[in-house]
C-alpha cells in the first residue's frame, strides 16, 4: 500500500457514511454473492450498524472504516466480551476488491488484534466464516487463527458460519 492504513472507530451514522460503507459493500460482490448469494443492499448497510448480541452492551460492538488517506478501502466490525469475557470476535473484515493483495487485510487484522489486546477483552479473538466463502479459511489460517470445531447454522447465510479462534 502506498499510504497506511488506519482503522476509524464508526460512531455515528450519517448519510455520507451510510453511502461510504454501502459503496465498499458493493465493492465485495463477490464476497456477498458467497455469504448471501446475493449482492449487498440496504439492509447489509443497516445490520453492520445494528449488531445485536445476547448479553452483550451495545458499547462492546464497534464497527470501523478502513482507510487509507482519506478514502474508506474497507470495513470491519468487532464485538469485545464473545463468547466469553476476555475474549473479543471480528463479526466483519471486508475489503474493497480494488484494494486487495496490497495488505489492506492484514493491516486490518493485525490492528483489530492490536484493539482487542489494548481491551479487558483481548485474551483471544475468534471469527466465523461461512464455509461458502472458501478463500477466507486462507487468509485467517495464514494469520494464525484454527478452527475451534464449531458449526452453527444462521438464517441469511448459504452454509453454515465454522469459528476460528486466535490466543492473543
Amino acid at each position: 500500500m502506498s499510504q497506511a492504513l488506519r482503522l476509524e472507530r464508526l460512531r455515528e451514522r450519517s448519510p455520507e457514511v451510510d453511502a461510504a460503507v454501502a459503496r465498499v459493500m458493493g465493492e465485495c460482490p463477490d464476497y456477498y454473492e458467497a455469504v448471501h448469494g446475493r449482492p449487498a443492499n440496504d439492509g447489509d448497510v443497516h445490520d453492520f450498524f445494528h449488531v445485536e448480541v445476547p448479553g452483550i452492551e451495545p458499547a462492546d460492538v464497534h464497527c470501523y472504516a478502513l482507510r487509507a488517506g482519506n478514502e474508506m478501502v474497507g470495513i470491519a466490525g468487532m464485538i469485545f466480551g464473545w463468547k466469553r469475557p476476555g475474549q473479543s470476535m471480528i463479526g466483519l473484515l471486508a475489503v474493497s476488491e480494488r484494494h486487495r493483495r496490497k495488505g489492506v487485510g492484514r493491516a486490518a487484522a493485525a490492528e483489530l488484534e492490536r484493539i482487542a489486546r489494548s481491551s479487558p477483552h483481548g485474551t483471544s479473538l475468534r471469527i466465523g466464516i461461512v464455509e461458502t466463502n472458501v478463500p477466507a479459511f486462507a487468509f485467517w489460517q495464514a494469520l494464525g487463527f484454527r478452527e475451534t470445531g464449531e458449526r452453527r447454522a444462521i438464517e441469511g447465510f448459504r452454509g453454515d458460519v465454522i469459528l476460528l479462534e486466535k490466543g492473543l
